[in-house]
This record gives C-alpha cells, structure tokens and sequence, in this order.
C-alpha cells in the first residue's frame, strides 16, 4: 500500500501542472518521508529525490517548504543518507532558500541544511563550498528565536568538524554574534550556542582557543555553572576544561609561569580543577 500511494504521489509531481495538485502532492510526499519510529525505509523513499531537488526551484512558497521539509527527513539520519541528498544535488539550492523571504521555507531550508552537517567532515565541507556561513550569520540575528536557536544548532554541527572548519567560522565573523547570543538569549537558544562554542574550544587549535577567549567566551559558560540544566553544566565544564588545558600550555612557554584563564575563570567565579 505505501510503494502504491507512493507511485500515485510522484506521478502526480511528475505530470500534473495545477499549483493545487503540486501543493498537496509535495506535502503527501513530505508525510511519506516522516516519521522516526520507524523511519520509513530509505530504499523506498528515495527515488523521490530527483523530484524534490527539481521542486527546490518552484515558485509556490508552500511547495518549496514541503519540499524542503521532506529533504530535511530523508537527510535525518546515518551519513549514507545524508550522502544520497547531497548527490541529488540539493545543497546549494538549500544554502540558498536559507535567504528566502518566506519564514516558513527558511525553517525548512535551515532544517535540511543543519542535518546534512551532522555528516562526517567532508559532507560538512561540502555546504560550508556552498558559503552558506554568511547565511548563517545573518539568521543569527532573525526576529524569530527559533531560527536563531536552528541557527546555533547548525553552527554547532559545523563547529565540531575540523580545525579548518573552526576557522571557517572564525573568518565568518560568525563568533562575536554567537557569544553574545550565549549571554542575552532565551535559554534553549543559549543552550546552542554553547554547544557550538564547546566544540570550537575542543576540537580548536591553541590559537584559535585563544580567540574564543578574546571574543569573551569564559564568563557565559561560567554563568551557565549555575543553571539546573546538568547536560548544559556538563557542555559548560568541557568548554572551560579546554580552556585551562590551553591556558596550561601558554604557562609553559610565558615568563611568569601562570595560566592566565585559570586567573579569568576564577575572576568569574567558575569552578575548576587545578
């Protein structure tokens, strides 16, 4: 029953020219590539994508989110999957939807976008090709707190890939907004943006740790030390960890011999280990 309606759906995006066929075919076909529990299986589902990519430049706003939408579920998930949107071809066209006019299509874009970069390193580089960390940054600053918290999570994914990649965000201007993102959000957001700084801090180089330091990294994850959250105190404390880790070694080679983010993260009234 589910290849039948499945078959019947993509002939219709296939044949049909009327905008009140597309727009409910797109979002049957978006349902058809929902679910997690189980998800549906990929081997049936994705023949659809040479269709979807195709409609990535339809006109119709409501069409162009559900095909996004359905993207965004056939990309959730292993890297063979993500690997498979990315062949259709779909990257740069997503990268940018990300600067659409309508919020919804920009929601589903970012969503599609953030899953194809929780990929292995070269799947990332891959969208970061498609330059989309000028878009990220721009939604950084959205009206609307979740595309700035979809946005963190994104840059998150990106900022745990390699030392290359870190410095792609670094170039991006993108941290001085992320920071103080950490600082003034709502706390879902915050929860994002620490996550993206912690993974700069731990996979970054010592130069670029230094940055993040310099940009004032070290008292929002202090202040995150006093949330109830103890997933977000554990992000927290692995971001000051690395610091001091870093601190430790320009110790070694400066004259006075002390860790000078030891020194910061006490002025703040962080908790460490010595």
């Amino acid at each position: 029953m589910f290849l039948l309606y499945f078959f019947f759906v993509t002939s219709l995006l296939t044949k049909s020219t009327r905008l009140t066929m597309i727009r409910n075919a797109v979002w049957a076909l978006s349902n058809l590539c929902r679910g997690k529990n189980p998800f549906p299986k990929f081997e049936q589902v994705s023949p659809c994508l040479p269709i979807l990519s195709r409609l990535l430049y339809h006109n119709d706003s409501d069409a162009l989110a559900d095909a996004c939408w359905a993207l965004s579920y056939l990309s959730d998930g292993p890297n063979e999957k993500i690997q498979a949107v990315i062949d259709a071809g779909t990257c740069r066209r997503l990268v940018e939807l990300l600067m659409h006019s309508n919020q919804n299509v920009v929601s589903a874009a970012l969503r599609a976008v953030g899953n194809i970069v929780t990929g292995d390193d070269m799947q990332t580089q891959i969208v970061l090709n498609c330059n989309v960390l000028p878009c990220l940054l721009q939604l950084l600053s959205s009206a609307k707190e979740s595309t700035r918290k979809e946005a963190c999570w994104t840059i998150s994914n990106v900022t745990a890939g390699n030392k290359q990649q870190i410095q792609a965000v670094i170039n991006s201007n993108i941290f001085p907004t992320l920071i103080d993102i950490l600082v003034k959000a709502e706390f879902k957001t915050r929860k994002e943006a620490a996550w993206a700084v912690t993974n700069a801090l731990s996979g970054g180089s010592p130069d670029q740790v230094k940055y993040l330091v310099d940009m004032g990294c070290i008292p929002p994850l202090c202040d995150l030390l006093a949330v109830g959250d103890v997933k977000i105190i554990q992000v927290a404390l692995t971001g000051l960890e690395n610091v001091l880790k870093t601190g430790e070694n320009f110790a070694k080679v400066s004259e006075t011999g002390y860790n000078p983010y030891a020194v910061m993260i006490e002025e703040c009234n962080g908790k460490y280990n010595s």
